[in-house]
């Protein structure tokens, strides 16, 4: 493949390939992320974004795809700071990754607890506070909501929110979102299942389900009774005239999958000690078997594909999926990188 080196402005220069990179030049990523709309916003859940938003920013992402492997110098000595009082993996690294694409630098904190000032009882909002003076935009992960979104209001810079408590995760949404529509074309009218046996403390579920909502597709939510989405989260999906069915315990998993466009499991703890073996045998009845997928395709016509935010447990996913076009879950990662580098540039214009 022809490889050749263009000057993109004054000071960015891609490496490109005349094939693929034709299209792409720096006027037209330059408007399409000024057309998001976040320009010095902070990202804390996908309510607040339109459907044009979300639009123009999976266009602005499709724009950016090019440069997730050979990165371009959009953000030089611009300083992105990674918060996390919760593990991840996918998350930070995907983020630090999408700075490091955009020329910029990265500054972390994975152990908050142990060895930063928080240990010594400084507040959240003082921590925030004080590292805001250090950077241009900050990631943070925390396990208190309310907590959380207090200290986004004592920030100076724009932050992002990487999971707050069981509330929302909305760049995790977005690129969920992004899955769907690079699959698909479109999103509307399409059918999503998003399933767990426990969908209460799911916030990749609930986030999904808000986007979903204002991109006018067909939500199913499937859970335990005991266990389902907050009364909360319901309320607002119906507030915005989503088309949304909830079951419970459903006796026929499968059918309810053949049924469907996407199947989606956002994901949920294994409790420890006595309470893991009745976890184990509810989670059972939402065990995804290739062959109902295959049975899908073979007597309906259609390929439903299946969707996963990561980490998975065991029992959650027939791991034969994995080798087939039905597994999108490592697609999602991949497609993570250029839309936290498009949210990011977005919003450090």
């Amino acid at each position: 493949m022809k490889i050749k080196y263009r000057a993109l402005s004054d000071n960015l220069i891609a490496c490109t390939t005349v094939t693929d990179f034709s299209d792409i030049t720096m006027h037209s990523l330059a408007e399409a992320l000024k057309k998001t709309g976040l320009r010095e916003r902070s990202l804390i859940s996908i309510r607040n974004f339109r459907k044009e938003e979300i639009k123009r920013l999976f266009e602005a992402t499709k724009l950016m795809e090019p440069y997730m492997k050979v990165g371009l110098s959009l953000l030089p000595r611009k300083v992105l700071a990674t918060l996390f009082f919760e593990p991840s993996t996918r998350t930070k690294f995907s983020f630090e990754t999408a700075m490091h694409k955009l020329g910029g630098d990265v500054i972390s904190e994975s152990t908050p607890y142990t060895s930063s000032s928080i240990a010594k009882e400084e507040s959240l909002d003082d921590m925030i506070r004080v590292i805001s003076k250090y950077v241009d935009i900050i990631v943070l992960r925390h396990p208190n909501s309310e907590e959380a979104i207090r200290a986004v209001q004592a920030s100076d810079v724009p932050i992002i929110s990487g999971g707050f408590g069981d509330l929302e995760h909305p760049t995790q949404a977005l690129l969920d979102l992004y899955t769907i529509w690079r699959t698909f074309g479109r999103i509307k009218n399409l059918k999503v299942i998003i399933a767990s046996p426990d969908l209460k403390a799911a916030r990749t579920g609930h986030s999904l389900a808000y986007g979903l909502a204002k991109l006018d597709a067909e939500i199913i939510l499937a859970s335990s009774k005991e266990l389902k989405v907050p009364k909360e989260t319901i309320e607002n999906l119906r507030k915005v005239n989503a088309s949304v069915t909830e079951f419970f315990d459903p006796l026929d998993f499968d059918e309810l999958v053949s049924s469907s466009d996407v199947v989606y499991f956002p994901g949920c703890r294994v409790p420890c000690g006595p309470k893991r073996d009745a976890f184990r045998r509810i989670a059972s009845k939402y065990f995804i078997k290739l062959e109902t997928l295959e049975k899908a395709r073979e007597k309906l016509g259609k390929m439903v594909y299946v969707m996963h935010p990561l980490p998975r447990f065991p029992g959650e996913i027939d791991p034969r999926i994995d080798q087939t076009h039905h597994a999108l879950y490592f697609k999602q990662v991949e497609y993570s990188i250029p839309i936290r580098m498009t949210i990011i540039a977005s919003i450090l214009d």
